[in-house]
């Protein structure tokens, strides 16, 4: 009998395991965006402002300049992937460019959120790919970057 309350038991420990490392990977699994805001000036018309935002977003997924995002930072290599060519088609489908809001020093203004479309797990990369795009926004913009830290 005791042979049997012992195989139950670790029956129940090897259930519940499992049970905790799927969820565990469930969760690693879930999308986490990460993003860049850009203030905008909050007397433009929202017409004006969604206009700003496709018109950036067009430019933003140009096959160019995507392949050389993919070839700077080997996501090709980091997701997988065979070539940079089928990276710049992922990163494509991963870009995101929309209207906000974020904290300014007169309280919420109006802002573009321009980011990537990532996993938890992949958090630490979906955060360095949206920084890179910033370099290539200030030059759509015409916008000097502000001086690094």
């Amino acid at each position: 009998m005791q042979r049997w309350i012992g195989l139950g038991i670790l029956a129940m420990g090897l259930i519940f395991g499992g049970g905790v490392y799927g969820y565990w990977l469930y969760r690693q699994n879930k999308p986490a965006p990460m993003w860049v805001e850009i203030p905008i000036n909050p007397d433009r018309t929202a017409e004006e402002r969604e206009n700003a935002v496709k018109d950036l977003l067009t430019k933003l997924r140009d096959k160019e300049l995507l392949l050389k995002v993919s070839k700077d930072m080997r996501l090709a290599e980091k997701w997988n992937l065979s070539s940079d060519a089928e990276a710049e088609k992922e990163l494509s489908r991963l870009i995101f460019v929309k209207q906000g809001d974020t904290a300014g020093t007169m309280g919420r203004v109006p802002a573009v959120h321009i980011g990537v479309r990532g996993k938890k797990k992949e958090i630490q990369l979906s955060g360095e790919i949206s920084m890179r795009l910033m370099e290539d926004v200030w030059k759509i913009l015409g916008i000097e970057p502000p001086p690094k830290r």
